[in-house]
């Protein structure tokens, strides 16, 4: 069992602050020297889950156990800082189920890195004070009691409220993420005013493509369109939802069909309308997405085998597996809210360079 009574890092509002600044600092600077640095990085940390969701991508709970090791993510966390990294979202699987989960987070912050955590909160109450260094959690939560555990199991409601509650309580930036899908389709307004009530910010995301045994969480275009514009409706009300106004809109009026063409790759461009306003994508640019298993993508949307051939960062280093993702992206935009939340700041969006600095303020002033 790892032992964190001998942490030498401890989070403040001053540390939290300058990770954040130096983010937007080297951000301006990729732009201003027309460099490709991987600012962002989701770094998939396990491939076991707790939990069984139905229309998990990954398919996390049936993978083999081929995690890294910790000497492995720290080599790894290194080899990023010295490429320029100064973002890194800890993804899984679940990550609290990594024993050594407080010594990465540790790490991460000891390098100066902003550090956000993906949990599905099952375990979050017991492993609190590991992880409380973070710079942000994001629980994930879907909808009503009912309807969420649909989704993501008998029981994941009440532990992932449990866990939400806790961090609260904590002091640590919180963030809910909400995955939409023919289950909680109607639920918008409850997470929202939910959101609201509890306080905290809650993010949509709309589930495109499921996997065969998921087909019954899947929308059809028009529920796909008709939820997000209640995202919109709720957000015009000024409830706490960090989705932002272009990304949904971008979504609502996306003028292909979701299902079939959830993302845009270069030889399809010329099925978009000529007066369609697009969302250039910095996923394989500026951001990343590195598997548990070694591989790198662009991000989550082409980890299927069909769709992307990666390089794997064990075998030829994480500098070229990257810079091959770069290079070997086909697609340029998509509907995707989460994405293009990223996008439109990694691409120095006035508006939303605004929103993410007032959400940061916000953030810092819960902190303890």
């Amino acid at each position: 069992m790892h032992n964190h009574a001998k942490k030498k890092f401890k989070q403040s509002r001053i540390k939290s602050v300058l990770v954040r600044a130096n983010y937007f600092r080297t951000l301006l600077k990729a732009h201003l020297l027309k460099k490709h640095i991987p600012i962002i990085c989701i770094l998939v940390v396990n491939n076991r889950c707790n939990l069984r969701c139905k229309y998990c991508f990954g398919d996390y709970a049936n993978r083999k156990n081929n995690d890294y090791t910790t000497e492995e993510l720290k080599f790894l966390i290194d080899e990023l800082k010295k490429l320029g990294t100064k973002y890194l979202n800890i993804h899984g699987g679940e990550t609290l189920l990594r024993e050594d989960i407080g010594e990465i987070v540790d790490y991460i912050k000891s390098k100066g890195l902003y550090c956000c955590l993906i949990t599905n909160g099952v375990l979050l109450p017991k492993k609190i004070d590991e992880i409380r260094n973070v710079d942000n959690i994001t629980i994930s939560l879907d909808g009503t009691r009912e309807n969420n555990d649909k989704n993501r199991g008998h029981g994941s409601f009440d532990k992932a409220l449990e866990a939400i509650k806790c961090v609260i309580k904590e002091k640590i930036p919180l963030r809910v993420s909400a995955t939409v899908t023919k289950h909680t389709k109607d639920d918008v307004g409850y997470l929202a005013k939910l959101a609201k009530e509890l306080g905290f910010t809650v993010q949509f995301s709309i589930l495109f493509k499921p996997l065969e045994k998921a087909k019954e969480c899947e929308m059809t275009h028009n529920e796909i369109v008709e939820s997000v514009k209640k995202i919109i409706e709720y957000r015009k009300k000024g409830y706490p939802i960090f989705t932002s106004y272009r990304t949904a809109k971008y979504a609502m009026d996306w003028p292909l069909d979701h299902n079939e063409f959830h993302f845009l790759k270069r030889q399809d461009m010329h099925k978009l309308p000529k007066n369609f306003k697009m969302i250039n994508c910095y996923y394989g640019k500026m951001q990343f997405t590195i598997e548990a298993d070694g591989n790198v993508y662009p991000c989550f949307l082409l980890t299927e085998p069909h769709l992307f051939s990666p390089l794997n960062w064990k075998e030829v280093g994480i500098k070229k597996a990257i810079e091959h993702a770069r290079v070997t992206k086909e697609c340029v935009t998509c509907p995707t809210m989460t994405h293009n939340d990223h996008n439109l700041l990694l691409g120095l969006n006035s508006k939303q360079i605004l929103n993410i600095l007032l959400e940061q303020v916000q953030e810092g002033l819960k902190m303890r």
